[in-house]
């Protein structure tokens, strides 16, 4: 599991965060990225307890965009679900589903644990590659931010030692990415459905996890595309 970044995003309830770095001991991870926080209060290093060591080192940055640098994969988390096949953002992953398509991903990735209150908002959303929701009481559905992680790292742990395949990198996944948009935009797509269409073939190029051969093919294929328009 060291190939897993855990980034909490503006934690406000002094405790859930060391009960985080509690739960990242119990499972064996040690990288943990907390977003736009000044300082961690003495209860979460209190609750923490052998994970304080995790706490201490944490790495804290100012921006959710600097917080997944240099990952392959970003995972977003909500208590909020779409069972909609057009809403594309909440379109989501039970934590089991996912630890077992994560265990075919080689390289890093990261897992997003949103507020307290609100969660992560559709933009930071739009910026994750899979959408992971646990499924609870419908009357009450939202878990407190610690007791979700503990479901998610003892799923992803337990996948731990699957094989990983070999899979492109983010920078390689943006590229197929950027150039999709780019034909829609040549091709007179209708400018309102250019960003959903766009996050719509990114969720389903990273649910793939597509090889670089395949990546190579598709790269191709959509440049080939392009020429032969230009050629007509």
């Amino acid at each position: 599991m060291q190939n897993l970044r855990i980034i909490v995003v503006e934690p406000k309830n002094p405790g859930n965060l060391g009960a985080i770095a509690r739960l990242m001991k119990n499972f064996g991870l040690k990288e943990l990225t907390v977003v736009n926080t000044n300082r961690i209060p003495s209860e979460d290093f209190f609750r923490s307890m052998k994970g304080n060591n995790i706490l201490s080192k944490c790495r804290m940055v100012d921006s959710l965009k600097e917080a997944i640098r240099g990952l392959e994969y970003v995972v977003g988390t909500s208590g909020i679900k779409s069972e909609s096949p057009k809403e594309v953002l909440r379109k989501y992953f039970e934590p089991r589903e996912f630890a077992a398509l994560s265990s075919r991903i080689k390289g890093k990735i990261g897992l997003l644990l949103g507020r307290e209150d609100i969660g992560l908002t559709n933009s930071e959303l739009a910026m994750c590659d899979f959408f992971v929701h646990i499924q609870a009481n419908e009357e009450y559905p939202i878990l407190n931010v610690s007791s979700a992680a503990a479901i998610l790292f003892y799923e992803m742990f337990g996948s731990k030692k699957a094989r990983k395949g070999d899979s492109i990198s983010r920078r390689e996944t943006d590229r197929l990415i950027e150039k999709f948009r780019e034909n829609l935009i040549e091709d007179n797509y209708p400018t309102h459905r250019i960003g959903k269409t766009t996050l719509l073939f990114r969720r389903v190029i990273s649910r793939a996890i597509i090889s670089p051969y395949e990546y190579r093919i598709l790269m191709g294929a959509i440049g080939s595309n392009r020429k032969h328009e230009v050629s007509k």
